[in-house]
């Protein structure tokens, strides 16, 4: 990933995605917003207990900064679900600048409408974004253990394919900085359930050096899902940046024991411009 100061506030950006002229995307941290305590300072999210004044000063910040219109975020109320949502020009802004207009039920998102920045907030959880360049389709996808183990990034893959005819070989995949394989500790419930989704061999949780406990990769399984989609391996980018590691920098529920703010993975297809055409006189 590359680090991007724009102005006060940072984000970063993936690799594999800024090639592309006509697509914007963004990944925020914690810095150039105007909350404090445990929120601060850019806290995205209406939530989790954060003055809402100072949370819509925040989205407006990043906003300008990524060079976007507030109204064109469009976010869900987020349940660690694997549903995804197909989102149209209607749905543009919906949760912008308020929780409760936001997509209900909703951990994922899919467009082929132009400016409709699709976000995603986390704090630990792996935030996704897709994108076919051919059929020029977007998805953002929030992924905690609930909606890896299932298979939301499948779901996601699945609905660009039979809605908008996307071929998973030509999909490419941004993982952006989460609770790492360093950090991320389960018990014994989501090791049982983990082998149940995705079989004993899968690796995507390992013992602890404590009787019961478990580091769940989240990476891995993502990235193993996407790959068994049909995604390329050179089209998938995995930040591996640890957000309990570097609270500092993104927000982290583990390491904020459940008190703290959110950051945002966003995504949208800039409006194509028309060519100008001339008309000749008779």
């Amino acid at each position: 990933m590359k680090v991007n100061e724009c102005g006060s506030v940072t984000v970063y950006t993936f690799e594999q995605l800024a090639p592309f002229d006509n697509l914007l995307h963004f990944v925020s941290t914690r810095k150039g917003g105007s909350s404090d305590g445990n929120f601060a300072s850019l806290n995205l999210g209406f939530h989790v207990g954060d003055n809402d004044f100072r949370v819509l000063q925040n989205r407006r910040a990043l906003a300008d900064a990524v060079g976007v219109d507030l109204l064109q975020f469009t976010l869900a109320q987020q349940s660690h679900s694997a549903n995804v949502a197909i989102v149209d020009e209607t749905g543009r802004g919906r949760g912008a600048a308020e929780y409760e207009t936001a997509l209900p039920n909703t951990d994922g998102m899919v467009t082929n409408a132009e400016n409709v920045c699709l976000g995603v907030q986390v704090a630990d959880c792996v935030p996704i974004l897709l994108y076919d360049p051919v059929q020029r389709v977007i998805a953002a996808l929030h992924a905690g253990w609930k909606g890896t183990l299932r298979k939301i990034a499948l779901a996601a893959v699945n609905t660009m394919r039979h809605n908008y005819g996307s071929r998973a070989e030509d999909i490419h995949a941004g993982l952006g900085p989460s609770n790492g394989p360093c950090c991320y500790e389960v018990g014994e419930d989501v090791y049982r359930e983990t082998l149940m989704a995705l079989g004993p061999a899968a690796g995507v949780a390992v013992p602890a050096k404590i009787p019961g406990k478990y580091f769940f990769d989240q990476w891995k399984a993502n990235a193993r899902q996407l790959k068994e989609a049909g995604l390329m391996h050179d089209r998938i980018e995995v930040a591996g940046i640890c957000s309990q590691c570097h609270h500092d920098v993104f927000y982290s529920s583990r390491a904020g024991k459940g008190i703290t703010g959110r950051y945002m993975a966003g995504i949208m297809l800039k409006k194509q411009r028309q060519a100008y055409h001339r008309s000749k006189r008779p």
